[in-house]
């Protein structure tokens, strides 16, 4: 095979990948979360410590509690730090 044959092809070849990429890549999955019953009940939010450590903040709203957890690096595990009672926090009269 000559030289101009190989460029031929690899340019032919690279040209059929490009196609390809392009149709397959351009439409990515649909994402759905699943309806749960009692998903309203709590909400989470991600937040900063400090500058080494992030939370979670985990608020109950049925029973008005906030919780927040600490992701311990060592085990790999989230660790409970604290729990408040928003009820007696944001009373009136304070």
């Amino acid at each position: 095979m000559s030289k101009r044959v190989i460029v031929m092809l690899l340019i032919g070849v690279n040209a059929v990948l490009l196609t390809v990429l392009t149709l397959t890549a351009g439409r990515l999955p649909e994402a759905r979360a699943q309806a749960a019953p009692l998903a309203s009940n709590y909400l989470m939010v991600a937040g900063e410590i400090n500058s080494d450590h992030d939370a979670l903040y985990i608020l109950d709203l049925p029973t008005r509690a906030m919780h927040v957890f600490e992701m311990d690096r060592t085990t790999r595990k989230l660790v409970h730090l604290d729990a408040r009672d928003l009820k007696l926090d944001f009373r009136e009269g304070r």
